[in-house]
């Protein structure tokens, strides 16, 4: 075999080994560990090639990462999207060269640094991968540094850095890695701050997190708190069109029977889309008779309708709703963020014509970023896979003030019995450390959860099971926040920058 050859297999090898680390460690599988070395053998296989042949085999790094990690877009594609499983396949490959091409870039700005500035992945793989994983338009956000969700210890200084500070400490300690094995190959000694200083960083961290934790604990154990009930009926989208009121009624059901034995219950929270009509945003929606037979509030998903749009249409809204004991309407939230192609089509915002186009029924995005509010408590309130954007919630925080818990309705039933739901939950519980707020999540098929201050998942239901969940919930009202929610993305803004000078720096070292 000629020497060309079996360097590309080697090459191949090598990346296709990092990207199976990296789909392992990440939340499908949770071995979590293998993502502070996944990136190394990508690394050593790119060492000697110009980034623009680093950036190809990134991209193959990639791709491979995202079909191990979002197996699960196949069964979204055929079985809702009504797809032929070969176009679903198909689709499936687009979405992960898409999402690939994130890392590509990562891999092929290291390798530039590394050729023009003579800068080490140690120190230039952090900085990119921070700058690319904020600024690349992904689907469904997600940061490697999510993959950490069960070193307690270590996540707690997401209240200041966000998620990314934790993909930052992870491109360190893969820099580290690929400096002792260079040093090896080469054999030449280690830069000892190219090891100590991830090491460092790393201990720094859990040393806050420990120290944090008590406080965190000591501070739910003080709190006031909200007898919360959900009913997870496991019925599915399937089930919601074929049948709205049925769908209705098992929720009416099930949290009947769940207050006949638990009276005590505060306030019930149902999924995304329960109600079996549309609230009306003219104000005078009355009062639903079927849920003041149970005589507790409810926070739910529901479709909400204005016949009052200045152009004569109307317009739809997928929002999460709070109504009395006595089935009065008390306060409703829009969902801001559709879901592309599933709610609404691209670029809406910008050119509204666009949403005529088509499907009537394309929804409208909210525009009233304020809590929900009941019995003095504020709610801050997401629907579906808003719970995954980080910036939606200091958007509503900064305008509405802190609020005293977190609130999310949702629907993972179109992605079937996969990880989907698992990695749902997990991202959403970020969430709950970035503001230091308990945070309830209501699904119809699972999993349905409470995640304490902390980011740990208190209490949660199965997966494709019928269940009632009843727990106690802690609220924080004493109007505290945040170094994160105060300051944001700072360490991406940062890193944006330092890659720009970078590259700047890097052309007038060419000329």
């Amino acid at each position: 075999m000629p020497p060309t050859h079996r360097t590309n297999l080697k090459t191949l090898a090598l990346c296709v080994f990092g990207a199976v680390l990296y789909f392992l460690s990440f939340l499908s599988f949770d071995l979590f560990p293998l993502t502070w070395f996944c990136f190394v053998p990508v690394l050593y296989a790119v060492r000697d090639l110009r980034p623009r042949r680093a950036l190809l085999w990134g991209w193959l790094f990639g791709i491979v990462t995202n079909a191990g990690g979002f197996y699960w877009v196949v069964h979204l594609i055929s079985e809702f999207g009504g797809t032929p499983i070969v176009l679903a396949i198909l689709g499936f490959f687009f979405l992960c060269a898409f999402q690939g091409l994130l890392v590509a870039i990562v891999i092929a700005l290291v390798r530039h640094a590394q050729l023009k500035l003579n800068v080490a992945p140690v120190w230039s793989l952090p900085i990119a991968l921070v700058a690319v994983e904020y600024a690349y338009p992904l689907l469904f956000p997600s940061y490697i540094g999510n993959s950490q969700y069960e070193f307690t210890a270590l996540t707690q200084i997401v209240d200041i850095t966000g998620v990314l500070g934790l993909s930052a400490i992870i491109g360190l300690l893969n820099g580290a890695v690929y400096e002792l094995l260079e040093a090896r190959v080469t054999a030449r000694k280690a830069a000892l701050a190219r090891i100590v200083t991830p090491l460092s960083l790393l201990a720094v961290s859990v040393l806050y997190g420990l120290l944090r934790l008590p406080a965190i604990e000591a501070s739910i154990a003080d709190a006031r708190t909200v007898r919360v009930g959900m009913v997870q009926t496991n019925l599915g989208s399937h089930d919601k069109t074929n049948s709205p009121r049925k769908f209705m009624r098992e929720h009416l059901s099930m949290s009947a029977e769940l207050v006949k034995q638990r009276p005590d219950v505060d306030l019930l929270v149902w999924p995304e889309s329960v109600y079996d009509g549309f609230i009306r945003k003219d104000g005078h929606e009355p009062a639903n008779a079927a849920i003041a037979t149970l005589g507790k509030p409810i926070i739910m998903g529901a479709l909400s309708i204005d016949d009052a749009n200045r152009d004569g249409r109307a317009e739809y809204f997928n929002s999460i709703v709070l109504m009395s004991g006595a089935g009065k309407l008390l306060g409703s939230y829009d969902k801001v963020e559709l879901l592309a192609f599933g709610e609404t089509l691209p670029l809406t915002r910008l050119i509204p014509a666009i949403g005529r186009i088509g499907n009537q029924s394309w929804f409208t995005h909210g525009s009233s970023f304020e809590h929900l509010r009941w019995e003095g408590i504020a709610f801050l309130p997401t629907v579906c896979y808003e719970d995954i954007i980080p910036s939606l919630p200091r958007r509503i925080w900064r305008n509405d003030g802190p609020a005293d818990i977190l609130v999310n309705v949702t629907n993972d039933s179109w992605y079937g019995d996969t990880h989907e739901p698992t990695i749902h939950l997990v991202l959403a519980s970020f969430r709950s450390i970035e503001t230091r707020r308990a945070l309830i999540r209501a699904t119809n098929t699972g999993i349905s959860a409470i995640v304490d201050p902390a980011g740990r998942i208190a209490h949660r239901t199965g997966q494709w099971t019928r269940e009632t969940l009843v727990a106690d919930v802690p609220l924080i009202t004493n109007g505290s926040s945040t170094i994160y929610m105060r300051i944001g993305d700072v360490i991406a803004w940062l890193a944006m920058l330092l890659t720009a000078l970078g590259l700047i720096a890097a052309r007038r070292a060419r000329t």
